[in-house]
């Protein structure tokens, strides 16, 4: 018997392999046939890791080949070849911010998005609609947008080198969102390289609201990138905006009650009458035990800021931190400022409106560069939405998580609260409804956004302790939450039993349109690859009605 056991398992060796000797070889030829069909565009060495470490060469990702695309037509013949050659693809707009590694696999081939940078802003009945290149990060479109007369805005993060396609599949929220609502709520259309099943081949197709497409541009609006097809450009109501005043106020009281004290007032203000939508806040708990609180308020249309003022003099009395740091200045302006890029050493001294293209592009690369160096460590994260009504509580046991001791500096263990509420809470209308709403992105429940990260220097084992705490401060509040998460934060602990199908989709019709819309799209999952299997929209036979392969 035991020898037996030992053929049997020496059978499955060679099986294996063979496999994977196989796969290598077709691998191997789609490289060849790519640098072929695109000479100069495959790189195959110092292929750029992805923005976490925890997905680099070091850690086992070892990619055979990026290929930088520049047009549709690239991308319909990298995929063309890749499907031939059974290639595993992974698609990467800018550096790669996946929390799961999506934008990068393992010897398989990369596609780049990185040289499409596409902005042109055309003027439709007194819309301003931009198009935008999936391949620009958001420092990218803010200062951009910011040179336009006049000048533009989109609703987006803090952080300089997200890109804009990953953002807006995710939904994607930020600092203006309390007036605009969420990134992907404001995308108008989509071009996106799909697979054609009925003609077996990939082709190029505008989705909008209104179109046969109008199911594609559904899922692109919130239903996770990297699922129906390869995003080339978005199309964004983008809404002209002159100034902002900016306010952040932090505590070192290492006394966890006080903390949540503080935060409590700071998201009471934040939910009441006397902030309206023109304000977006963010309220946290660092390691080590420190509180801060941070605000954007959208001045009037002329520029004036007087009701911003007003509006900050009563959230500074009613959080009761003194001498918090407020700042007016220009929307341009502020988004460099969130991204810690205002510096003399960094932010180009006539501003981004006023500076020549080269200093705009050397202050950029500044900025990215400087970003990355202070916020590119490893790290993982956990999210979670809650009610605008969380108590002292709540607020309490996550001031204490923040002085574990495993929370030495406020490096070490991040909680992040965003506000949720006014645009961000109104689904657009903007689409044909006869299929149902126009997007994807279910979250819609006045309240808060919780981020929770931790991060550990380079080059060092994953911190044990670290993982337990994230796990633990996320167990301590779920009871209190909705119990829903947002997809943008995407979590591989959800990929048991595919848990986050209903954190991520709580209506009931979304994951279902979601899946017709992957069958239709790309029946044959092209983007799929063992790392990330169970983080994507599942389909099969019995679900698109016709083979997928």
């Amino acid at each position: 018997m035991y020898g037996k056991q030992r053929i049997i398992l020496s059978l499955r060796l060679v099986l294996t392999s063979l496999i994977s000797l196989f796969a290598s070889a077709d691998v191997h030829n789609a490289v060849h046939r790519l640098m072929d069909a695109l000479p100069g565009q495959v790189q195959t060495k110092g292929i750029p890791p992805p923005y976490n470490p925890r997905f680099d060469a070091a850690s086992g990702y070892v990619p055979a080949a990026m290929v930088h695309v520049s047009s549709a037509e690239d991308i319909i013949i990298t995929l063309e070849i890749c499907y031939a050659e059974n290639a595993s693809v992974a698609l990467r707009s800018t550096v790669g911010h996946s929390y799961i590694g999506q934008s990068t696999v393992n010897g398989g081939i990369i596609i780049s998005f990185s040289e499409l940078k596409e902005l042109e802003v055309v003027e439709e009945g007194g819309r301003y609609i931009a198009k935008l290149g999936s391949g620009l990060k958001l420092l990218e479109i803010y200062s951009r947008l910011a040179r336009h007369k006049p000048p533009l805005g989109f609703a987006g993060g803090s952080c300089p080198s997200v890109g804009v396609a990953g953002l807006a599949s995710g939904g994607g929220h930020g600092l203006s969102s309390a007036m605009y609502g969420l990134s992907g709520d404001r995308v108008v259309a989509a071009e996106v390289v799909v697979y054609n099943h009925d003609d077996d081949k990939f082709e190029v197709v505008t989705a909008s609201g209104y179109n046969e497409y109008s199911d594609l541009l559904f899922a692109v609006r919130g239903g996770m990138g990297g699922n129906y097809g390869a995003l080339v450009s978005l199309s964004y109501d983008a809404f002209p905006v002159t100034n902002v005043v900016v306010i952040s106020g932090n505590s070192s009281d290492v006394d966890p009650f006080s903390q949540a004290q503080r935060i409590k007032k700071f998201q009471d203000f934040m939910h009441s009458d006397a902030a309206g939508p023109e304000i977006f806040g963010i309220g946290g708990f660092f390691g080590g035990g420190g509180m801060q609180y941070s605000a954007q308020c959208i001045c009037d249309a002329d520029g004036n800021c007087t009701t911003c003022h007003t509006k900050f003099d009563a959230l500074e009395a009613a959080v009761g931190i003194a001498h918090p740091l407020r700042i007016e200045q220009d929307f341009g302006k502020a988004m460099w400022f969130w991204a810690d890029c205002t510096g003399k050493d960094i932010y180009p001294p006539e501003g981004v409106a006023h500076c020549s293209e080269e200093e705009l592009k050397e202050a950029m690369d500044k900025c990215l560069a400087f970003y990355r160096y202070s916020d590119g460590g490893p790290n993982k994260a956990k999210s979670i939405y809650f009610p605008n009504d969380m108590s002292v509580q709540e607020l309490q046991a996550l001031a204490e998580a923040a002085v574990d001791p495993v929370c030495q500096s406020p490096r070490d263990c991040v909680i992040l609260l965003d506000f949720y509420g006014h645009a961000m809470s109104e689904e657009p209308d903007d689409c044909d409804q006869t299929a149902g709403k126009c997007t994807s992105f279910d979250h819609r429940t006045p309240g808060w956004h919780m981020q929770t990260l931790v991060y550990w220097e380079k080059d060092k084992a994953t911190p044990i302790d670290k993982l337990e705490w994230l796990q633990k401060t996320y167990d301590s509040v779920f009871p209190g939450s909705l119990g829903t998460a947002y997809q943008n934060c995407i979590d591989s602990d959800l990929s048991d039993g595919r848990k986050w199908i209903g954190q991520y989709f709580p209506n009931p019709d979304t994951y279902p349109r979601l899946q017709q819309a992957k069958c239709r799209y790309n029946a044959i999952d092209m983007f799929n690859f063992e790392a990330v299997d169970l983080m994507t929209i599942d389909i099969d036979d019995s679900i698109c009605g016709t083979g997928t392969g």
